[in-house]
């Protein structure tokens, strides 16, 4: 029997989607974490006597130091492998819920958000690392496309089901019981390290004359940025996404209680409809940027911009109190920037070598969260400079969304000069015969493109 139990252990080890489970179960818990003050809120007000501004400000911190800690834990994963840097991911997640169920005052809550939103930052690109160490190249945009589901369904069970657990169990047990999840699942990190059939060994010379880590990690970070792609990646996973983590996380249940009188359980379903738009989305532009590689950034370009036009809708509705059927439409707007932001991990995945794909990663995942931290920041601003410290309005809120609607059409411009300065190396690169990873066609925009920043023409093909 325990012969049989041994050969099992060693099987699970080398499978590839054993592997990849065990690390997106960590983050389902991450969603599950993240996402878990979004119905707790009102509670967290009245348990620890905030203010509104100072719930927001738990979002703020999370979020900041999410996006602060990308790049270290990309390098840290590059360096010390996904299975260690998950672990250690698991246990600090854990810690930090747990801490949040026994705070009783708003630094300490401060505390544990901040010490979430650490553990948070690496598992998404761990997760990713795993796939792209244990899988052929062609499986790499199906297994990010099951990723993102399976950290939905982590953001799905913060809603109602989360709701649920506060209503009956409480504050203390519910928040303690997601941690003590988060501890307990460590123990399947645990297990001795496998060579992963798709990893690239360094070779010889690098071997013996490698750099300090630091300097590694300084070059590495550096060579990353270098790649006008891995920008490319950066601003269509800040385009994309914005609108929609700032409404998920902090700012979609305020505005739809103060400033469109919808009820706790109504803007809760409404939240909940968001998740699910994000998981019914996720089965079309996932595969669909798997299969089209050249389909990729058109669909990235009309995301970002569909995004802009939910907040505008939202915020130019006549009146300010769009019916339900229209909201649903800008939430579900919003929800398709969650997919569609994964097509910033393809480019980083396709243009960047295997030794540094977390450092690109991280660098795109940055991308993101630092502009839903700026924009969320931006919005609690406008509110308090709108409402003077009174009850918020309605057309404070108009107002604050606007501020989302600029950040993301910043995004977007930056998205597009880069994607064509990308398309002219392309297409240079094509004009000289030489291997491109996503051919192009030139188009009048990329000879408007030449003439203003004076390259020379292609040749005649």
């Amino acid at each position: 029997m325990t012969s049989r139990l041994s050969r099992f252990g060693s099987s699970a080890r080398r499978s590839p989607w054993a592997v990849w489970a065990t690390g997106a179960g960590v983050y389902f818990l991450a969603l599950l974490h993240r996402a878990s003050l979004g119905v707790a809120g009102p509670e967290a007000v009245d348990r620890l006597g905030i203010s509104a501004t100072e719930l927001g400000s738990f979002v703020m911190v999370q979020l900041g130091l999410y996006a602060l800690m990308q790049v270290p834990a990309g390098v840290a994963i590059d360096r010390w492998g996904a299975r260690r840097v998950l672990l250690v991911a698991t246990l600090v997640m854990g810690l930090a819920q747990l801490g949040f169920a026994v705070a009783t005052s708003f630094p300490l809550a401060l505390a544990a958000r901040a010490l979430l939103g650490t553990g948070d930052a690496a598992v998404f690109i761990a997760v990713l690392r795993l796939a792209a160490m244990w899988f052929p190249h062609h499986r790499y945009a199906v297994l990010t496309m099951l990723t993102g589901l399976v950290g939905m369904a982590g953001n799905l069970a913060a809603t109602v089901p989360l709701a649920l657990a506060l209503g009956n169990l409480g504050w203390l047990q519910t928040f303690a019981g997601t941690g003590a999840v988060s501890l307990v699942y460590a123990l399947l990190l645990l297990r001795p390290a496998v060579a992963a059939p798709y990893r690239e060994e360094p070779t010889a010379p690098e071997q013996t004359a490698a750099p300090a880590p630091t300097r590694r990690a300084v070059a590495d970070v550096r060579a990353a940025w270098a790649r006008r792609e891995t920008r490319l990646g950066f601003w269509t996973h800040q385009a994309t996404m914005t609108p929609g983590v700032v409404i998920s996380l902090v700012w979609g249940y305020p505005y739809l209680t103060e400033g469109l009188g919808y009820t706790g359980a109504r803007a809760a379903s409404q939240l909940s409809l968001y998740v699910l738009a994000t998981l019914a989305t996720s089965f079309v532009v996932g595969p669909l940027a798997g299969r089209r590689p050249t389909w990729r950034t058109p669909m990235a370009l009309a995301i970002s911009l569909t995004g802009i036009l939910g907040v505008a809708v939202l915020v130019l509705w006549p009146d300010g109190h769009p019916p339900p059927v229209v909201v649903t439409a800008a939430f579900v707007a919003f929800a398709v920037g969650g997919p569609g932001s994964q097509i910033g991990f393809h480019i980083a995945r396709d243009y960047n070598a295997p030794v540094r794909i977390s450092t690109a990663t991280g660098l795109v995942n940055a991308g993101g969260f630092s502009g839903a931290m700026v924009a969320a920041i931006m919005v609690g601003l406008v509110l308090d400079l709108r409402s003077g410290g009174e009850v918020t309005s309605q057309l404070d809120y108009r107002w604050a969304l606007g501020s989302i609607a600029v950040l993301a059409v910043g995004s977007t411009l930056a998205m597009s000069l880069t994607l064509l300065g990308v398309r002219a190396d392309v297409l240079e690169r094509m004009g000289r015969r030489e291997r491109v990873v996503v051919p192009a066609t030139e188009r009048w925009w990329d000879r408007a493109y030449r003439r203003l920043t004076r390259r020379p023409p292609l040749p005649p093909s």
